[in-house]
């Protein structure tokens, strides 16, 4: 122990060892009992977690199947997607469709003849650009008329509607290209000057109606995507198609004249048994849980951390009160877990029959969804359930909370107990030091008494 100056000089007695021993022999019975406390609690506290987490788990599970998404969504089987692909809503309705994509949208491109190079003068005057409708004009001046500065004008006009400028060359020259930047015959690119469209060598030559002769040659004609469903036919100015089946929507890929690619929509089944069964396996372990923490053994004696404990006992007993009731007002054949090919085994963990709980799907898809999801639903009662034992402030949280302030506890009395065993410490030491100090004067008296007796006359000493 610290602060010990005893020697047992006097004495010959170790009095720091003896010291320790005392105060050890003291201590160890109060401080076992705080160790014990102290692991019990934590013991507890941990297994608490371990519930918590649980529940967490099982709550996330129940959150798909509350979801009315999880069972709207809508999968397709496509004979060639090479050809278009499709995305599909809850609005989408099971069937089989014959597509055919018989052409793909398009970009007008209009080329100008070929001019000697980039910087050659084309001729001055304004320029108009009309797409779908709206127009835009620049205005060409002198010393400012080549193709590179007509298709800088272009591209950098502020009020452009839908036309980008490029220049090409070929073995014959250059050439200044006009594109609409959107695709479709709506957004035809129709070019006027405001010079005569019959006048030579000024800007006249980039003029362009598609009516007139020209001296603009159009390199990519404005088309929009054609598609037949059944026998129906749509038109999209893009590579997108909304609304000819509803809820689905194409993304085209290839345009195949004639030819039929088979389309299926179908109910997602495979994502609600996927659900099913996280909803399934999530419960099994959270009862597996449960039934650990709560164990016990008669052969061994051995129990569960909180076996016996009541709100472990309400909450595996409330989960197994709504697993096995029944939802209000459905059909009295598809009101229960197990009318659906969930059943209760061994331990409360659950069984799932799939080949039941697929017949169900495809006779009768939307009972799974009235059964879990609503108000009412499996999902929505076993989830308010949950959420009264593991939210915020809720009994699980009151309980760790109680641990963590008897933990804490502990350490309080742990430190109290450290300062009682200092001063008892320093008891002893100054007892024993006491004692040393009187043992070390007494054997000094009997020394100087032994030495004067053996210096009186008539005394002898043996040799």
């Amino acid at each position: 122990m610290s602060g010990l100056t005893a020697t047992g000089i006097g004495s010959g007695i170790d009095i720091s060892s003896l010291v320790n021993q005392l105060v050890e022999a003291e201590r160890s019975p109060q401080e076992n009992r705080l160790n014990l406390r102290e692991a019990k609690a934590q013991s507890r506290l941990s297994a608490f977690g371990s519930l918590k987490s649980s529940l967490d788990s099982f709550q996330s599970s129940l959150e798909k199947l509350k979801s009315t998404e999880t069972f709207q969504k809508r999968s397709s089987l496509i004979s060639d997607k090479d050809v278009f692909t499709v995305t599909t809503d809850a609005n989408a309705a099971p069937g089989k469709y014959a597509v055919q994509v018989e052409q793909l949208a398009t970009q007008h491109k209009l080329a100008s003849a070929a001019f000697t190079d980039a910087d050659t003068s084309v001729g001055t005057g304004d320029l108009t650009f009309t797409v779908d409708g709206e127009s835009f004009t620049i205005s060409v001046e002198e010393g400012s008329d080549s193709l590179t500065a007509i298709r800088d004008a272009v591209n950098n006009a502020e009020d452009n509607t839908g036309v980008s400028a490029s220049i090409v060359n070929d073995e014959n020259g250059a050439h200044l290209v006009f594109t609409a930047k959107d695709s479709g015959t709506a957004n035809a690119i129709s070019i006027s000057t405001s010079t005569d469209i019959n006048d030579t060598g000024n800007l006249a030559s980039l003029a362009y109606d598609g009516v007139n002769p020209s001296d603009m040659t159009e390199k990519v004609e404005a088309k929009d995507t054609i598609v037949i469903v059944d026998g129906f036919t749509q038109t999209s100015p893009n590579l997108s198609l909304e609304g000819m089946i509803e809820g689905v929507s194409f993304s085209i890929k290839e345009a195949r004249p004639g030819e039929t690619i088979d389309l299926e929509v179908k109910l997602d089944s495979a994502s609600v048994t996927k659900a099913v069964k996280d909803f399934v396996s999530t419960y099994n372990s959270l009862m597996t849980t449960l039934n650990n923490l709560t164990s016990y053994d008669p052969e061994t004696g051995a129990a569960g951390v909180l076996q016996g404990d009541f709100t472990t006992r309400s909450i595996a007993s409330r989960l197994r009160q709504e697993i096995g009731g029944v939802v209000k007002d459905l059909n009295p054949e598809l009101d229960s877990l197990a009318e659906i090919g969930i059943t209760t085994g061994d331990g409360g963990l659950l069984e799932l029959d799939s080949d039941r709980l697929s017949k169900v799907m495809d006779t009768n898809f939307n009972a799974i969804a009235d059964l879990f999801g609503g108000d009412n639903g499996f999902a929505t009662k076993i989830s308010t359930a949950v959420d009264s034992f593991a939210k915020t402030g809720g009994i699980l949280d009151n309980r760790t909370d109680g641990l963590e302030a008897a933990i804490s506890r502990i350490g309080t009395q742990r430190e109290a107990l450290d300062r009682r065993m200092l001063a008892v410490e320093a008891r002893y030491a100054a007892q024993f030091n006491a004692m040393d100090s009187l043992i070390s004067s007494l054997t000094t008296t009997g020394d100087f008494l032994t030495q004067q007796l053996s210096n009186l006359p008539g005394m002898t000493k043996k040799s």
